[in-house]
């Protein structure tokens, strides 16, 4: 099954009753549910979710990005849930991502400005045909209509910027929580390991030392790479990603990355093959180590869950403007029911590694968040059982 962005838009009144559907893909939301109170829709855990941000748009005009679990055909899925007070009637934008929900609620929010700028010169022309001049009546209409306008823009980015400190602290809270979770058992094997080198009771032959080591390096590459990823997803969620964009050939980054991978895939007696579908070069502007990291970590991932002596595909193809690289493993696929925690923080699938490598479950999140300033897209498509197929797209020149 296919992860792709599914989006829906509605107005309400003021208590939550469904009174108007804007727009409904792959029929999400049911025909009968017009007239319904919205939080029939919503997964039983998350009403308090709901509530609350019902709660926040009616005390501040808007509320922005919240992760909000719903019951569609398909089951329950996480939507990104976007709103906003137009008038008396509460408009809400939701999608599966949160730059899919963020444009839907553009979209919703544009068609209200158009509504009220098209009440506005109706009223204005009205007056001049019935009085033969303007009204001081419809200017003072027109000024208080822009100055509500401006509050309820003002209203919304204040609501945004309080929303992103709140995400921001509680990204902080999890960054310590996973930190000495994550962190104190690698640290105690290191003291261990070392105490037991430093232990003159014990005499080690050389062996046994060059094990003990190596055990040692092994538990420090994995502090690192955590500590790393840590402060990368840290840097992106505070705004603070910065791109070196420069026009490149994509097909040529991705052969060297390959390349690089090698290493790794021969470890496991794995063979990674490289595929593009086409002819000429594809070119794009991107940030090269930010495209690197992202398809490091896509190999890393399938190479890691992929069973020894296994193949893996790399495919380039471009469609239009756009070109997209997969990463096509005969692995142990994820489950249906969990492809929803991928590409989120701290998440992690019941599918494990098979020869007993470690995961920090914040690699496809940081890939998600490159992809995504590139303004392209990432996805997967799994089959449990019989593999996965990972990829992303970028625009081409």
């Amino acid at each position: 099954m296919e992860v792709k962005v599914k989006r829906f838009a509605l107005i309400c009144n003021l208590e939550g009753r469904i009174e108007e559907i804007i727009h409904n893909d792959d029929h999400i939301l049911s025909s009968t549910i017009k007239g319904s109170m919205l939080f029939s829709g919503i997964v039983a855990g998350d009403l308090d979710k709901i509530l609350n941000f019902f709660i926040e748009l009616k005390e501040k005009g808007s509320a922005i990005g919240w992760e909000i679990n719903l019951n569609t055909p398909s089951g329950p899925e996480t939507f990104s849930f976007f709103g906003g007070m137009f008038d008396n009637r509460i408009g809400i934008a939701a999608a599966t991502t949160k730059n899919g929900a963020q444009m839907l609620f553009s979209e919703l929010t544009k068609i209200n400005n158009e509504q009220t700028n098209l009440i506005r010169a109706v009223t204005k022309e009205r007056a001049i045909l019935q009085n033969g001049q303007e009204e001081p009546g419809v200017f003072y209409y027109e000024e208080l209509t822009r100055l509500n306008n401006d509050l309820v823009n003002i209203q919304r980015e204040l609501s945004k910027k309080n929303r992103e400190l709140d995400e921001l602290n509680k990204l902080k809270n999890q960054f310590l929580g996973i930190a000495a979770h994550d962190l104190r058992n690698p640290i105690g094997v290191v003291l261990g390991y070392s105490e037991l080198m430093l232990d003159d009771q014990y005499h080690y032959s050389d062996v046994e030392k060059h094990e003990l080591i190596e055990q040692i390096h092994q538990t420090g590459t994995f502090m690192l790479g955590l500590v790393n990823n840590l402060l990368d997803i840290a840097n992106i969620e505070s705004g603070q990603l910065e791109l070196n964009l420069s026009e490149q050939e994509l097909c040529q980054v991705v052969r060297e990355t390959i390349q690089i991978t090698n290493i790794f895939a021969h470890a496991k007696s794995m063979e990674l093959h490289f595929e593009k579908t086409g002819f000429g070069p594809l070119i794009a502007v991107f940030d090269r180590p930010k495209i690197e990291q992202v398809l490091t970590n896509l190999l890393s991932n399938a190479i890691k869950y992929s069973h020894p002596g296994s193949k893996i595909l790399i495919r380039i193809e471009s469609k239009g403007k756009t070109a997209r690289v997969s990463v096509i493993d005969n692995g142990q696929g994820i489950r249906e029911e969990e492809l929803y925690k991928l590409f989120k923080p701290f998440q992690k699938t019941s599918t494990r590694a098979t020869s007993g490598e470690k995961s920090t479950g914040l690699g496809l999140s940081i890939v998600k968040k490159i992809v995504e300033a590139h303004h392209g897209e990432c996805g997967v498509t799994s089959k449990f059982g019989k593999g996965s197929e990972f990829f992303f797209t970028l625009p081409l020149q």
